[in-house]
């Protein structure tokens, strides 16, 4: 029986070398493109509660008392207000994101369609969320 004792070579050093690398490398962008996912999620949930709370004072407001706010002249709906998406980072403002809010309210045969729209733009480029709902006149389900 003839045992082989040369070992491994330089190339198959170099080879190895090169497969772990190329896996570490792989590795690592998935983990900064994870990182980069978690923060535009973070800033899309804030700019869902800002739209639902935006919905939900309209609610607050009333079918009733939507009507004259439709009437107005000159309209107020669509109406468009800045807001900040704070990212939490630090405590100062100096991280917060500037955006704008544009609610449109719609008469339908239900009652009023309500769209709130919330866009921004971060370091990854413009972003939008857009949330609906429907405010019904008592009569209507």
């Amino acid at each position: 029986m003839k045992i082989n004792k040369r070992g491994i070579t330089l190339i198959e050093v170099l080879v190895s070398i090169f497969i772990v690398s190329f896996m570490l490398v792989g590795m690592m962008r998935l983990y900064a493109l994870g990182q980069i996912q978690s923060v535009i999620t973070k800033h899309k949930i804030m700019a869902i509660n800002l739209a639902q709370a935006e919905i939900e004072n309209l609610k607050n407001t009333g079918y009733e008392a939507i009507t004259p706010l439709l009437s107005t002249s000159p309209p107020i709906y669509p109406l468009t207000q800045t807001v900040i998406i704070d990212t939490g980072e630090i405590a100062a403002t100096t991280d917060d994101i500037n955006g704008a809010m544009v609610t449109d309210i719609s008469s339908i045969s239900e009652g009023y369609k309500v769209i709130v729209t919330v866009s921004w733009t971060d370091y990854y480029g413009v972003i939008t969320e857009v949330l609906e709902s429907i405010i019904a006149s008592r009569g209507t389900v």
